[in-house]
């Protein structure tokens, strides 16, 4: 939202249209570009705003600004709207008129996200942390956690047609993870990680599927916008 010209909703006509995805938003944004001050959350109808140098501070009030007040309920209607078409049992209170409570609605959210039949979409900042808080606590809140999910993956060591072997989200199994991101920057090549059974430590030797080489773990970091954390472990 920082950006010159951000229109979230754009974007959510987007994956509507080109994407053919059952797509709301579940915030609006407080101000756009250089003057975004923060979000309002549409499930339970606060407004929540970054403070301090690096928007660590986070401030919930349910005074919702008068210039977005009346927008905020539009969306939210239309949230639940879309939601409606998701899950039958918020459809049911939708259409025979019944009270929506907020507990309603995430737990709605959560069943149809789940079952991939509806995206949150969520808006913010990396820069000031803005929103950034909230985002973090919609994955814990709408998507499965891992041991939900049943992930598996080709061992290159067996014949082609060997059959997948599953994954256990455990931090004690052996370490499967893909490198899904390359970065060079003024830090040098930084590689993300998204790891899906066991954990990576720092100086611990993994071996790459694809080129069939060992390589050795330097360093861990951490990215916070554009500064980076190393990680001691």
């Amino acid at each position: 939202m920082d950006r010159a010209g951000a229109n979230p909703f754009r974007v959510i006509g987007q994956l509507r249209a080109k994407l053919k995805m059952n797509a709301a938003a579940v915030q609006v944004p407080i101000g756009a570009e250089s003057d975004l001050a923060g979000v309002v959350d549409l499930v339970r109808m606060k407004a929540i705003y970054n403070e301090g140098t690096k928007g660590n501070q986070i401030v919930e009030s349910d005074d919702i600004p008068e210039s977005v007040r009346a927008f905020a309920e539009e969306k939210r209607a239309e949230l639940i709207e879309m939601l409606s078409e998701a899950d039958e049992t918020l459809c049911d209170l939708f259409l025979n008129e019944e009270p929506i409570s907020n507990l309603d609605i995430a737990q709605a959210i959560r069943r149809a996200t789940v079952a991939l039949k509806f995206t949150p979409v969520f808006v913010g900042s990396a820069i000031k942390n803005t929103a950034v808080q909230p985002l973090l606590d919609g994955v814990c809140a709408y998507l499965p956690n891992p041991g939900e999910i049943n992930n598996q993956a080709l061992d290159p060591t067996l014949p082609s047609h060997a059959p997948p072997v599953p994954l256990a989200a455990a931090s004690d199994a052996p370490l499967v993870g893909l490198a899904f991101k390359l970065e060079e920057g003024r830090y040098g090549q930084l590689t993300y990680m998204r790891v899906y059974q066991g954990e990576l430590r720092r100086g611990m030797v993994i071996y790459n599927a694809r080129t069939g080489k060992k390589v050795k773990v330097p360093r861990l970091v951490r990215m916070h916008s554009n500064e980076m954390e190393v990680s001691k472990s």
